[in-house]
């Protein structure tokens, strides 16, 4: 049944949950190094040369987390099993207009609550546990869950406790978990695809690794805009290695670009 995939002992929850972080993480560092940085590298990445030492650092920091991560959580799904969540599976119990605007609140409170976490870890207290993920000032697909296992669990907080704050349909909430850690990928792999900047693409996270106090925000740059912490990757062009903010795929080589300069290792 549906709402069985919650129910689990805490032994089989932790494996479980360990097992698919394992796997997400091998299975999308090896995919994107592979294309990204390998075979299509002189379209991607032209330049671009292995720092092996640096990879395996990020990989070990990774699983670590990953480890660690699964601990955390496996309370949370835990508590789901037990009733406590308001989470649900037939859509008729609240209808489709919910289960819509259930999806634009979950993006609305997580974006925001994400933002401020953000930029929480990035104060004296919180940096004892980011500065693990920022060792790694260039990006790499092996550096997307090269974080401390607490600053990696704050930052997906938001998304789990909306299932305790309001009805939210069981595959939206596993959907929407499974999209944040695709996104994670996404924006360490140093390609942007599009170059809407309302979207807090790849290039906007490398200059937020580079620079450290720009570009806080999950999956759009509103809460930068308002708050000042917007940095656009157009106007860093030649300020940052030009390997770590190429333009979007989608929109290169425009009349008047400013060639970048550096080349990157990671």
């Amino acid at each position: 049944m549906e709402s069985e995939l919650f129910h689990s002992g805490p032994m089989m929850t932790f494996v479980g949950l360990t097992l698919g972080g394992l796997a997400l993480f091998s299975v999308l560092t090896t995919i994107e190094y592979l294309v990204f940085f390998r075979l299509a590298r002189d379209r991607f990445h032209p330049g671009y040369r292995s720092n092996w030492p640096e990879n395996l650092k990020a990989a070990r920091v990774s699983i670590e987390s990953v480890l660690g991560n699964a601990l955390l959580l496996t309370p949370v799904h835990l508590a789901i099993a037990a009733g406590y969540s308001d989470i649900y599976f037939d859509v008729s119990e609240h209808g489709w207009a919910w289960l819509i605007a259930s999806v634009a609140l979950m993006l609305v409170l997580s974006e925001t609550a994400i933002y401020w976490i953000h930029r929480w870890l990035h104060t004296e207290a919180g940096w004892r546990l980011h500065r693990r993920h920022h060792q790694f000032r260039e990006n790499t697909p092996w550096v997307s869950l090269a974080f401390h296992p607490l600053d990696a669990f704050a930052q997906a907080l938001p998304h789990h406790l909306c299932v305790f704050l309001f009805p939210v349909h069981g595959y939206v909430y596993l959907l929407s978990i499974a999209l944040v850690s695709c996104w994670t990928f996404s924006i360490h792999d140093r390609v942007s695809w599009v170059g809407w900047k309302g979207i807090n693409y790849t290039a906007h996270h490398s200059l937020h690794h580079w620079y450290g106090d720009y570009n806080y925000g999950q999956f759009f740059t509103l809460w930068d805009r308002l708050m000042g912490t917007y940095r656009d990757p157009d106007d860093a062009r030649g300020d940052i290695p030009a390997a770590l903010n190429p333009r979007p795929v989608l929109r290169r080589s425009l009349p008047g670009d400013k060639p970048g300069r550096g080349r990157a290792r990671a």
